[in-house]
């Protein structure tokens, strides 16, 4: 019986120990398995923030639980971005907002982003630009920080001024007409010239005005003027002075010129002469003592000296200067050098040596009256 009871109580040993070794390998491969699937698991992600990248090792899907767990706390205006590559690393970058300053319409503010060009924070501002504004800079700059935008306002307002354009005076002069008296002959109008003008405004205040373009809607109308130049003064007067012949009554003057006349003689020199002088006491002045001429008259004012080949003695004339000076009624009777060679055509008798002086040289016309017979 022995026996028997020697085989119970080591069956029952080697179960005891199959037992122990199974628990112990049990426990070896669940902890093999623990390990294992762990480690599997686990993965690597790399965060990425203001240009720093940190790897961190989670088994968490969710992006903002990594975050949170690695202490990385997100402004309102912040965004992220998650992307996994082949490998299954996946890489979390923080796009931190930044302010842009703005300054438009007389005033400056200030815009959060986290990036974009010019355009996209006007936009994100809700400011409108027109064709003719000025962003600095080009709207398509990427801001950033340091990034200051500026918007000019630039207006152009075009308006149309109707300008005036003077009328020119004429003037047309006539010896006919004594000096002193005018004839409107075409009145003046004025002209009437459309100019396009451009304002422009910067920022609401008017920086400049330019002349654009102009067009004469209506031509001046030139004034025509007929002014007479004719002195009224005469030296050789018809009456009341000593010496001086009488003016004949037929002799009719029409604004200072003789209104009929043999022949006309233009734009001829003169000169003038005198006799000597003495003075009379009745008179109280000094006069020309009385001399005989070529012709056989005496020598006194109204008395010329010509050419008596062209103009005959006793030929009646009334001289008439273009310049407005007046000798007046005159009869030819006497000659000189001058007047036979050519070289002055009448010299005219004076009241004394300063009237000759004061005279000179004077280009004169010639109205002849009457011929003389010699």
């Amino acid at each position: 019986m022995k026996p028997q009871i020697v085989n119970a109580k080591m069956n029952r040993m080697f179960l005891r120990s199959r037992i122990v070794k199974i628990s112990v390998l049990a426990a070896i491969v669940f902890s093999m398995v623990m390990m294992t699937g762990y480690s599997k698991f686990r993965s690597s992600v790399f965060i990425t923030d203001n240009g720093i990248t940190k790897e961190v090792k989670t088994n968490e899907n969710d992006v903002y639980e990594i975050l949170r767990s690695e202490k990385y706390t997100l402004g309102e205006e912040d965004r992220i971005t998650y992307t996994k590559d082949s490998s299954g690393e996946g890489h979390i970058t923080i796009h931190r907002a930044f302010d842009v300053m703005i300054t438009a319409d007389g005033d400056t503010r200030s815009v959060t982003v986290i990036g974009g060009t010019v355009a996209d924070i006007l936009e994100k501002a809700n400011i409108r630009l027109s064709d003719t504004d000025k962003v600095t800079p080009e709207l398509e700059t990427e801001v950033n920080a340091e990034t200051k935008i500026e918007v000019t306002r630039i207006r152009y307002l075009d308006r149309t001024v109707n300008e005036e354009i003077p009328f020119e005076t004429e003037y047309q002069d006539d010896p006919n007409i004594k000096k002193g008296v005018e004839e409107e002959l075409t009145a003046g109008e004025t002209g009437v010239r459309a100019v396009q003008m451009r304002d422009t405004y910067i920022n609401n205040k008017l920086e400049k005005t330019e002349r654009v373009s102009d067009t004469v809607t209506k031509q001046p109308v030139t004034r025509v003027i007929k002014r007479g130049t004719a002195v009224v003064s005469v030296y050789n007067k018809p009456l009341g002075a000593p010496y001086n012949p009488y003016l004949p009554d037929y002799v009719e003057l029409e604004n200072g010129v003789p209104k009929n006349y043999v022949e006309k003689i233009s734009n001829v020199k003169s000169t003038a002469y005198n006799a000597p002088e003495r003075y009379n006491a009745e008179l109280d002045a000094y006069v020309p003592i009385p001399v005989g001429t070529a012709s056989g008259r005496k020598a006194q004012v109204g008395v010329v000296a010509v050419n008596p080949n062209d103009i005959p003695y006793g030929s009646e004339l009334y001289i008439v200067s273009p310049d407005g000076t007046v000798y007046g009624y005159a009869i030819a009777a006497d000659t000189g050098l001058g007047m036979m060679d050519g070289t002055v055509p009448v010299d005219v008798f004076m009241a004394s040596i300063a009237d000759a002086c004061r005279w000179g040289v004077h280009y004169v016309d010639i109205y002849v009256l009457s011929v003389g017979n010699g």
